[in-house]
């Protein structure tokens, strides 16, 4: 392919071979000459040099958001001769807007070499993104010709949401679940007391038989617990398309995302049973867990969370209201103009379920066609109606430092 440079060569030669052929001049001939001998050399230098390479990419499989990604290269020269003078791009969506591409330039690589390269690029946006593909750029000398050969070399990373430090939360609401026997060795986290014992029932497990009273009593004896104490909260996401207003990094999803996954995690540093449950084309919910594996189900979650969904806040409660238990608490992210997902809430009261409502402002952050701003009637609406569900309410406008909301309560 032809360069800016090699098109002007070669418009030059055009017109000095019309300006010799119609003058005769002698001078013109020799400069036609050069410049086309400068041409045709060029391009078999281009030819000659284009680089037989194999790459191969290590890198980490996950990172958070404004962390550096280290990536190794090794390259590896097929040819029985060397190469010169060539560039690898490698690409990454997940970096800044305008930095997506990382340049390698090659000055020399021997016959049959390896060398390794390592850089590192900033994780700019959240999700699961594939690396690459790799592109090797090679050209003559002189910069007439250039030629790109593309290497379908991909690396796959999930980026997490960034996290900031909670400080302080509402006390969650508490209960407490007898097992009755029941295997919960599948409870990520889970803790449970000796209660007493009973009769052994089909579907017990036996690693419950509490063997001493089997051989007193002559009949199968299971040992029953009961669950300590407990604290359950569900977390639900409004994903529904067209009601994520705002643009880049700074959008009511991108808030949401980063609340969701910081709250989360506080909670189950300090004990609490989390599921997340969000609504793109299908149900998304990651149900119930705690501990370090549980944390890193939910990032990845939250990595992938799109507004996508056709299933509006309130549908998306009235699902989540089979899947979240009596005496637990419920943590809505929502836009502060959804009456209709307020309304939702009130069964949640009913059921004695404690509500935590996170309001993020949508007028602070731009507007959509779908997005319709409160004028002071229904905020006033808004506010009554929010009062009247006895939540704990936390107000969350575009420019706010996250981790100072969840300073104090």
């Amino acid at each position: 392919m032809l360069t800016s440079r090699g098109v002007s060569l070669l418009l030059t030669v055009i017109i000095l071979l019309a300006i010799a052929w119609n003058t005769d001049i002698t001078m013109v001939y020799i400069f036609f000459v050069i410049a086309f001998v400068m041409f045709v050399l060029s391009y078999f230098h281009m030819r000659l040099n284009m680089p037989n390479i194999e790459v191969q990419r290590t890198t980490q499989e996950t990172a958070f958001e404004d962390e550096m990604l280290n990536i190794k290269m090794k390259i590896r020269n097929n040819l029985s001769r060397g190469s010169s003078f060539f560039e690898i791009l490698d690409y990454f969506p997940a970096a800044e807007p305008g930095k997506e591409k990382t340049s390698l330039f090659i000055l020399d690589i021997k016959a049959k070499e390896e060398i390794n390269f390592n850089y590192s690029i900033e994780c700019y946006k959240r999700g699961i993104w594939n690396i690459g593909p790799i592109e090797i750029i090679s050209q003559d000398a002189l910069g007439f010709f250039r030629m790109k050969k593309t290497l379908k070399v991909i690396s796959n990373v999930i980026v997490y949401p960034a996290l900031f430090r909670v400080f302080a939360f509402p006390p969650l609401a508490s209960g407490s679940v007898s097992w009755m026997g029941v295997e919960t060795a599948k409870i990520s986290g889970d803790s449970h007391e000796f209660y007493g014992v009973r009769e052994y029932q089909r579907g017990d497990a036996i690693s419950r038989i509490h063997w001493p009273s089997t051989a007193k009593h002559n009949q199968l004896i299971v040992k029953q617990f009961e669950r300590n104490a407990i604290q359950e909260a569900t977390i639900v996401m409004d994903l529904k398309k067209g009601n994520d207003i705002g643009t880049g990094r700074e959008t009511t999803l991108e808030y949401a995302v980063k609340i969701a996954g910081s709250v989360a995690k506080f909670l189950m540093d300090n004990g609490a049973f989390v599921q997340l449950i969000g609504y793109t084309k299908e149900a998304m919910i990651v149900p119930f867990g705690k501990g370090e594996s549980h944390a890193y189900k939910i990032l990845e979650y939250l990595a992938g969370a799109r507004s996508e969904g056709t299933y509006t806040l309130s549908q998306t409660l009235e699902e989540a209201s089979f899947v979240t238990p009596y005496s637990s608490t419920l943590i809505t992210i929502m836009l502060d103009n959804d009456m209709d997902a307020l309304s939702s809430l009130v069964q949640f009261r009913i059921k004695g379920i404690k509500l935590i409502v996170i309001a993020l402002a949508g007028s602070t952050f731009g507007h959509t066609e779908e997005s319709e701003y409160l004028d002071a009637e229904g905020a006033k609406q808004f506010d009554e109606a929010l009062a009247g569900l006895e939540a704990h309410v936390y107000r969350i406008s575009k420019g706010d430092k996250l981790e100072k909301m969840f300073e104090t309560l």
